[in-house]
């Protein structure tokens, strides 16, 4: 939440129709006593299960970020990672920086101005496992920024960062910023500024014109600003301009294709204390169509944040969006048409929202994706279907995988780029992915005498199985030829439970890689480690039922 101009209180009972299968009253919430704004899903630890990351102090507190872990489908209600340092951070981005197959953080710092000097962008890395305490990576260049995401600008491979420089709420006008990666470290000064000065607090990058290259999008005060690329850099004053009105405050920004048309659209959460809308642009053929195609919640007092997610699994991207004080909602899409009033609804007098996120906090519903796409040679960027995903088992080009080095990817976008353009084929290029058919949804409160909350997708697990019913017993394995990592998809069926073991070629146990595996699909990543020779090793999937599955790989170097 940011500063406000007055408070209103709301109390309410949420209702859930069948058509958005959200639970009624909170799954999961925090014990924390933290000023939550930035929140984000992602497997930390590598265990097999999502953990909620949430960056913490807004413009009220000098507050630690957090982590907190998921034990077999349960989230830890008090926090068991902190960050050293504490500040007054704004929003998160998850992302792998370094190309290890370890997801880090990076950490927006929003100030406020005159109250402390840090006000540097910083990077938590992820060592093994685990998010190191102290930063990996701080910026230089010191400014208040609210927001900041990740995305290859330059097409190496490496994901570069973004900040939203500038405030609307202090009125300090900076230019927005790009740090670009080398090889794995971020520069620490950035190597792209726009030349008009803005007001923006959220940003993101997306491919709107579909020419193979990250445009970045900024929401601010009164405006929505698209930055396309042209020719091998962002533009540095924007060709596309909406005014947003009534001095509103760009708070959020979310891309995704709600209508599959194979253009990515935007929503925003504008925010005017009051008074205050969720706008959501039409993508037609690369442009955003003025005026939006919706302006929901046009009533809300303060709505601040929005996420695309598929929650009922029909194939198109269903939009929540939450408010300070005010209701957290679900708008349903059917077919491409988004509703105008909420399928769901959550009210909470002390819910201050200010990210709203869909993952799959217990693997209940997960489904490993293989998609393809066609190289033409000079292409290096591509999307695939679902979004978000939850998992990234790799890249193979005509059937070769592609080095962990070589590529990057965004799960929140569903973007992944690689630093060598594949070469013409049809159908040449496949993706390795996990998703969730009915994830959950989860959202970070401001308000430090509330909670974090979490709301169960109420979809029976037996419909998260392939071809409808409960997952039958199944063993996948990414890739074939590895050099230093694998990643297993496991499908155990329901009333069972299994072990999941790698041998050598003459029969010996090399490493028991989960036991006790619950009824479910399961994404598990595996480290060859230094020792292991090369050569044929054999992975075996043991169901408590006596079924076993048996997979080869050939460790290459």
């Amino acid at each position: 939440m940011r500063r406000i101009a007055s408070l209103l209180l709301v109390i309410g009972m949420s209702m859930v129709p069948a058509s958005i299968p959200l639970v009624n009253a909170p799954s999961w919430s925090s014990n924390s006593n933290d000023y939550s704004t930035g929140g984000g899903f992602w497997d930390i630890d590598t265990n097999g299960y999502i953990d909620f990351c949430m960056s913490n102090g807004n413009d009220m507190a000098l507050n630690y970020n957090a982590v907190y872990f998921n034990d077999g489908g349960a989230l830890e209600n008090t926090a068991s990672w902190r960050s050293a340092d504490s500040g007054f951070f704004g929003h998160l981005y998850l992302g792998d920086i370094d190309n290890d197959g370890l997801m880090d953080m990076a950490a927006a710092y929003l100030g406020p101005v005159g109250i402390h000097t840090d006000q540097r962008t910083r990077v938590y890395r992820n060592i093994g496992g685990a998010l190191a305490a102290a930063p990996w990576w701080l910026s230089r260049d010191t400014s208040t920024h609210f927001d900041c995401c990740l995305g290859d600008v330059n097409l190496d491979g490496y994901l570069d960062l973004a900040i939203a420089a500038g405030d609307a709420y202090s009125s300090t006008a900076e230019p927005l910023r790009v740090y670009f990666n080398r090889a794995g470290v971020l520069d620490t000064l950035p190597g792209w500024q726009s030349s008009n000065l803005v007001l923006v607090d959220a940003v993101r990058f997306a491919d709107l014109n579909n020419d193979g290259r990250l445009d970045l999008i900024a929401n601010g005060k009164g405006r929505l600003y698209v930055y396309y690329q042209r020719g091998d850099t962002l533009e540095r004053t924007p060709s596309w301009t909406d005014t947003t009105g009534n001095g509103r405050m760009g708070l959020r920004v979310a891309v995704g294709d709600y209508d599959q048309d194979g253009w990515i659209d935007v929503a925003a959460a504008c925010n005017a204390q009051p008074g205050s809308s969720i706008r959501v642009y039409h993508n037609a053929a690369g442009t955003l169509a003025k005026p939006p195609a919706y302006v929901l919640q046009s009533r809300s007092n303060y709505s601040s944040c929005v996420a695309w997610g598929d929650v009922n699994n029909d194939g198109y991207l269903d939009l929540a969006a939450g408010g300070w004080w005010d209701p957290l909602n679900v708008y349903e899409n059917h077919s491409g048409v988004l509703d105008t009033i909420p399928g769901w609804t959550w009210v909470n007098s002390n819910l201050v929202a200010e990210t709203v996120a869909w993952g799959d906090l217990r693997n209940r519903h997960l489904v490993a994706a293989d998609e393809t796409a066609s190289g033409d040679g000079t292409r290096k960027l591509f999307r695939v279907t679902h979004i978000p995903f939850q998992g990234f088992s790799g890249i193979e080009v005509n059937s070769f995988p592609v080095p962990r080095s070589n590529y990057s990817f965004d799960p929140l976008t569903g973007y992944v780029s690689l630093r060598d353009a594949p070469p013409p084929g049809s159908d040449n290029v496949a993706f390795h992915y996990t998703y969730s058919r009915y994830p959950d949804l989860g959202v970070t409160n401001w308000d430090p005498s509330d909670h974090n909350y979490v709301f169960y997708n109420s979809t029976p697990s037996g419909i998260a199985g392939r071809n409808g019913g409960n997952p039958g017993f199944e063993l996948r394995v990414f890739p074939a030829l590895f050099s230093d990592r694998l990643t297993f998809s496991a499908a155990i069926p329901s009333g069972t439970r299994a072990s999941l073991q790698v041998f050598s070629a003459s029969g010996r146990l090399v490493s028991t890689v989960a036991s006790g595996l619950a009824a479910g699909i399961h994404c598990l990543t595996w480290s060859a480690g230094t020792s292991l020779t090369r050569g044929a090793y054999f992975i075996t999937l043991r169901c408590s039922n006596g079924t076993v599955l048996h997979r080869k790989a050939i460790r290459i170097r």
